[in-house]
């Protein structure tokens, strides 16, 4: 089932006024036209009035089809491809297109049967403040990794509705993840299919500045430092605005990019010499401390991320994860720190203070507690911990 991240706009009324001359519908929509989604419950009378309207217009058209280019490029999409989806309207941060999205989410399944339809309204995506905007494509952005899930195989963007000037941020967030992005035109029935390019992105960018991308992500805004001189190819990454500066919508579209390859962690200097003295633990340690993480965030109720330690007193947020990996028992002593970024995401930091594995776990009365408390001290201070990644396996 193919997943079709479809971009709302207003084709739905321009047709509407193309074929019925309401003066009073028409002012109402000229001022809908001008305000924000915040005003969605103020501006109830003017927006029933200009839904009704619509809606009488849609059940008297015979071709559902030329009713909006959204519900167009989706017949021809499912035309072309043969399968069934999962469509999600994305709209802008306005009464109109909300508006939009509800009403051809209302009527598609008349259409096109057996849908999963989801709508989204992306804050901050509008187009009367340049500033606000970039927030918006940044956040337009990172729900499209959302959805995606980091399988861009099923994924098709259709950029045929919204703004224009969205076209060449998804234009490239296509591109870097190999992801089909489709248009039609609306006077034609033409499909068009942007292809995919053989273009190379330098990654060393990010590789060889994770701590600052990660700083930029956890702070969302910085100040400029006068010794802090930034490489030029990052700075083609950033927005500035008077001594501050973040992540432009391309710089996120790139960094969320890089980061859906690996899994990243910091480690204490007493992990990191643990891997150095059992090299051949490696495989589990790396193994454990991903599947940490994919339950810290997809169940972090469950009881063993806070495994019980008996005759130890644990650093200030330290929890012990209970693991078993390859026959072999695990504990892991953590801290996770969950922050929001400045596109509305929720990530987590796992800081690993300490670990014991196999052997270590089920010796004598269980002598891996006490090195745990022996040990703690040193492993109290996040400042100290190393960054720490591993590849995602495909």
């Amino acid at each position: 089932m193919k997943k079709i991240i479809t971009m709302v706009g207003a084709s739905i009324f321009e047709n509407y006024f193309e074929k019925n001359d309401d003066k009073t519908i028409k002012n109402y929509y000229d001022v809908l036209k001008e305000k924000r989604e915040k005003d969605w419950d103020n501006e109830k009378a003017r927006r029933e009035g200009v839904e009704k309207a619509v809606r009488r217009w849609i059940q008297c058209e015979y071709d559902k089809k030329d009713v909006s280019a959204e519900i167009k490029s989706l017949l021809k999409l499912q035309e072309e491809l043969k399968e069934d989806f999962e469509i999600y309207f994305l709209c802008s941060d306005t009464i109109v297109s909300r508006l939009v999205g509800e009403i051809i989410k209302d009527i598609l399944p008349d259409t096109i049967k057996s849908l999963n339809i989801q709508l989204k309204v992306i804050s901050g995506l509008q187009i009367w403040d340049r500033k606000e905007f970039n927030a918006g494509m940044s956040n337009l952005i990172r729900e499209i990794y959302n959805i995606a899930g980091g399988y861009w195989d099923n994924v098709i963007i259709n950029i045929t509705g919204g703004y224009k000037a969205t076209i060449p941020y998804l234009t490239i967030l296509a591109q870097i993840n190999r992801c089909p992005i489709y248009y039609i035109f609306e006077e034609t029935d033409a499909l068009i299919k942007i292809p995919i390019i053989p273009i190379d992105i330098k990654w060393s960018i990010f590789e060889n500045n994770e701590k600052f991308f990660f700083e930029l992500e956890k702070n969302q805004i910085k100040e400029i430092d006068e010794k802090l001189k930034i490489d030029p190819d990052i700075t083609s990454l950033l927005e500035f605005a008077d001594n501050l500066y973040n992540l432009n919508p391309l710089g996120v579209a790139l960094w969320e990019r890089y980061k859906s390859n690996f899994e990243f962690f910091y480690l204490s200097e007493e992990v990191k010499n643990y891997l150095e003295r059992n090299p051949e633990r490696k495989r589990i340690f790396e193994k454990s401390v991903c599947e940490l993480k994919r339950r810290l965030k997809e169940n972090p109720a469950h009881p063993d991320l806070n495994h019980s330690l008996k005759n130890i007193n644990l650093p200030e947020g330290f929890k012990t994860f209970k693991h078993k990996e390859e026959d072999l028992q695990v504990r892991i002593l953590y801290k996770d720190e969950r922050y929001n970024t400045v596109y509305g995401s929720v990530e987590i930091s796992v800081y690993v203070g300490l670990i014991a594995i196999g052997s270590e776990v089920h010796n004598a009365e269980s002598e891996y507690v006490e090195t745990f408390e022996k040990q703690r001290e040193k492993i109290k201070n996040l400042e100290t911990y190393e960054f720490y990644k591993i590849k995602k396996e495909v």
